[in-house]
């Protein structure tokens, strides 16, 4: 374990602190009393009314065991958070519960002074950090970790080399330079490393060849930077180009333009004409399925064709006229569509549909006197 580090974001403050500070061995706050740095953190984001979403960044800084004591760890916190978060609330705590020394420091989201937050996402910013801290071992003669190399070859590749012979990891390599210089996403590099006889596996951060032929498998790690995961995605971002949909106008419907009338169902219509108009739908389609059949296939038709294909146009638009035309006629032939009969009061119309609704009574009889009959003399 070298001097490295690790950086993260927490949208609780306390919940940071309450986890480094019992096990620290030594501490410090940097622009903060350390042992009321929850209570004067939260003070500075309720100032700038800025408690919420991201409170605290923590960045865990690991020293190679048995270069650092537990003090001299800490002062190299305390120095690490001058450059990287000036102006900010920090606290410092070592930790020696592991074979390595390490600090955990707590920053404070909220800068004092400007009330704005600390930035930490991004590889440029971490790059910053990681820079700041090399820096601090380096004047500490302390170690730090190696550049990873682009290509890295074993002792028994590089052996091969020298007699000018290549190795399976070799010819992985070589593969993976091609797919990458010619493919835009993960799926067609895997695919390229497929003809080549290489499989391609992807899990997490960790990318593994297999050299199908030679049935052995290698870590891109092994091979070096160029071929894992980080710098083969980047490949891929550099590879898309703006898309031309941007620039292309929408084209949208003109307010002119007249709406089929097939398509309003707020017209109440004669069954008969809808199915004219169903049939002209149809008729549309064949016809735009012809029209595509005959331009896909060039100057296909001969003239007799063509005349067979016109006759057959003038048929159905006659028999289409026709359907319509008689059913135009069924609607104002109708007794209640006739302008000339009379226009009859609503009361008369409610009469007549009560009377109408009424059931026939039968007729009453009624005794009616016989004056042909003959009762007797009256008294």
């Amino acid at each position: 374990m070298m001097a490295t580090i690790k950086l993260a974001r927490s949208t609780s403050c306390s919940r940071c602190i309450n986890y480094a500070e019992p096990r620290a061995t030594v501490k410090s706050g940097l622009n903060c009393d350390v042992n009321y740095a929850k209570t004067q953190m939260k003070a500075t984001r309720m100032i700038y009314g800025k408690d919420d979403k991201v409170q605290a960044h923590t960045l865990i800084q690991s020293f190679k065991p048995g270069e650092v004591t537990p003090e001299q760890a800490n002062e190299l916190g305390y120095q690490l958070a001058q450059k990287v978060a000036d102006g900010h609330q920090v606290a410092i705590y070592t930790h020696t519960d592991k074979d390595h020394i390490h600090n955990h420091l707590v920053i404070n989201s909220v800068n004092m002074d400007t009330g704005l937050k600390f930035q930490a996402h991004g590889q440029k910013a971490i790059q910053k950090v990681k820079d700041a801290n090399d820096q601090i071992c380096l004047e500490q003669g302390l170690t730090i970790p190696e550049e990873p190399a682009n290509v890295r070859y074993t002792a028994a590749e590089k052996s091969l080399l020298e007699k000018g012979k290549s190795s399976w990891k070799d010819e992985i390599r070589e593969a993976v330079d091609h797919a990458k210089a010619y493919t835009r996403d993960f799926k067609d590099f895997s695919a390229s490393l497929n003809e080549k006889g290489i499989d391609v596996k992807l899990r997490g951060k960790t990318i593994t060849y297999t050299h199908l032929n030679a049935n052995k498998k290698v870590r891109a790690k092994k091979l070096g930077s160029d071929y894992e995961k980080e710098t083969i995605f980047n490949g891929f971002e550099r590879h898309i180009e703006p898309t031309e949909t941007r620039n292309t106008p929408i084209e949208r419907p003109r307010n002119n333009e007249p709406r089929s009338a097939t398509t309003d169902s707020s017209i109440d219509r004669n069954s008969k004409l809808q199915r004219s108009d169903t049939a002209t739908e149809k008729h549309g389609e064949s016809q735009s399925r012809e029209q595509l059949t005959r331009d896909s296939t060039s100057n296909d038709y001969s003239p007799g064709q063509f005349q067979q294909q016109l006759e057959k146009l003038r048929n159905n638009t006659d028999e289409l006229q026709r359907d319509s035309s008689k059913a135009i006629n069924r609607i104002i032939e109708k007794p209640e569509n006739d302008p000339k009969r009379p226009v009859r009061s609503k009361q008369e119309r409610n009469r007549e549909d009560s009377a109408r609704n009424e059931p026939e009574q039968p007729p009453i009889k009624r005794d009616q006197p016989n004056h042909n009959q003959d009762y007797g003399p009256s008294l």
